[in-house]
């Protein structure tokens, strides 16, 4: 029989966890997705292997604090990242799929795993 959630608490997001993807172009990736919030915002960490850089999630993109954001509705999952460029994604069991836009010449297919 499946539990329910203490009251006041909201069932854990099949978004939150490890997420690992090699980004064309960028290079590796790791997204740590910690919770996510009642109006869809996402709090964790997005980390490149690349000259070890490291973005938290916050309200807005900060590019000078390394803050990006990001939001889900439904099934998808929009990332606008500190480096620049913006994360189109949609959960499909164990993946986030779809696309990362920089500009208007560059845009790739992007596949994160669940570690």
């Amino acid at each position: 029989m499946p539990t329910l959630p203490a009251f006041g608490q909201q069932p854990a997001s099949p978004f939150k966890g490890q997420w690992a993807a090699e980004v064309p172009g960028i290079g590796a990736a790791k997204l740590t997705i910690l919770q996510v919030r009642t109006n869809g915002q996402i709090d964790g960490v997005m980390q490149f292997e690349l000259q070890s850089y490291s973005s938290t999630f916050g309200d807005r993109v900060e590019p000078a604090n390394n803050s990006s954001h990001g939001a889900v509705d439904g099934s998808a999952l929009v990332i606008e990242s500190a480096l620049g460029g913006r994360y189109e994604l949609g959960l499909q069991g164990d993946l986030l799929s779809g696309t990362y836009t920089r500009g208007t010449t560059y845009r790739v297919p992007v596949q994160f795993r669940r570690l």
